[in-house]
């Protein structure tokens, strides 16, 4: 089955959250413990350069923006710039693990998003099940929007 297609306003230099519930089709939370989530942000889906990169499992997760420049390739000598947050796993619409079945939390900071460049991107959410399968739940446009308030 294909990933959904969802498009994604942001403001740059706000904290980024989204909550979405991953489900059967009988409309049951699917049990993510054991998985892993991935997330990246690109300016087109063919460079290798990259903007935003969250990840995340039920007990770890993690935030890598662009920094100064505004993107990165994973692997350089400058390989992006840590920020805060991540994908939390079975988590509530507020983070909280262990919320919902099904529920995947995703936030990065406002530090980081500071460093995100204005403009439309593209995104894709993939989940890694514990055999290494993997499945991408959802992708789309990432439009960022400028801040004028620093």
């Amino acid at each position: 089955m294909p990933a959904a297609r969802h498009n994604l306003d942001i403001d740059r230099g706000a904290t980024f959250k989204l909550f979405l519930e991953y489900q059967t089709a009988g409309t049951t939370g699917i049990n993510l413990s054991g998985y892993t989530a991935d997330m990246q942000v690109r300016r087109s889906t063919k460079t290798s350069k990259i903007i935003l990169h969250l990840q995340g499992n039920t007990g770890e997760r993690g935030v890598t923006g662009g920094g100064s420049t505004g993107e990165y390739v994973a692997g350089a000598a400058f390989a992006g710039t840590a920020g805060t947050g991540g994908i939390f796993l079975n988590a509530s619409s507020v983070g909280v693990t262990e919320g919902a079945t099904g529920g995947i939390f995703i936030q990065a900071d406002s530090a980081t998003m500071k460093n995100v460049p204005e403009g439309q991107h593209h995104y894709d959410l993939e989940l890694t099940d514990s055999s290494g399968t993997v499945t991408r739940i959802i992708e789309g446009r990432f439009r960022v929007s400028p801040d004028v308030t620093r």
